[in-house]
């Protein structure tokens, strides 16, 4: 479905990735003690936030040395991949569910089994949090009708791993259809490839459907 891939700290401690992360902790809602799961966990860090926030995590990954990695910084971790994990841990037993940059690692056919497995992995009035890169940025328009109709350059936003980058709009769409109610849109950098606009984030419409992450909070309904 995706591959293995060791993440180490040492990725999140540039600028774009630090702001990113500043971004996510400031939309984590308290935990209480509550229950959360954090598909495709990487080494750990959005873990450590939620736990920051108060919330006991049990972090997946297909990544062994990630998982290794998880239980290292004390958390209940299991060696997985996306899939597997909201079909084995459905019924609605979280308070939270995090895939954060990981629906684009997936091939196309599972993105909406990992958002209705995350529904169903979350009991009534819990939340998904789901971050991803963006089509509709100002660098992916460029790289998605230039680059790749255009000229036949599939466009992967930096990383070969990725399978497909979405649209903001097709994951607003896609999650509306899994029956999550969208509570925060964040779009997150806007830079192109010879120019940046002056701004850093964005929580209104429409800007915030066009940086090149989008963020969103969203709750569980009926």
């Amino acid at each position: 479905m995706h591959e293995s891939e060791l993440v180490l700290d040492t990725k999140y401690q540039n600028p774009y990735e630090q702001r990113r992360l500043a971004i996510l902790g400031g939309l984590i809602p308290e935990g209480h003690g509550d229950t959360a799961l954090d598909i495709g966990c990487g080494s750990g860090i959005i873990s450590e936030m939620l736990r920051d926030r108060h919330w006991s995590v049990t972090a997946v990954d297909l990544s062994p040395e990630n998982v290794a990695c998880a239980k290292k910084k004390g958390f209940e971790a299991i060696e997985a991949d996306a899939i597997t994990a909201v079909r084995s841990l459905a019924g609605a037993q979280f308070g939270l569910v995090s895939a954060t940059e990981l629906i684009e690692h997936l091939d196309e056919p599972y993105r909406e089994e990992l958002l209705l497995g995350a529904r169903n992995a979350v009991r009534e009035g819990g939340y998904l949090l789901l971050s991803t890169p963006n089509r509709m940025s100002p660098v992916g328009l460029y790289g998605y009708y230039y680059a790749e109709l255009l000229r036949g350059v599939p466009f992967k936003a930096w990383d070969q791993t990725h399978k497909r980058i979405y649209s903001s709009f097709e994951i607003r769409a896609s999650l509306k259809s899994a029956g999550w109610n969208v509570a925060r849109t964040v779009g997150y950098h806007y830079q192109g490839y010879r120019f940046s606009l002056p701004l850093d984030v964005s929580y209104r419409f429409p800007m915030n459907r066009f940086g090149f992450n989008t963020i969103v909070l969203c709750s569980r309904g009926n």
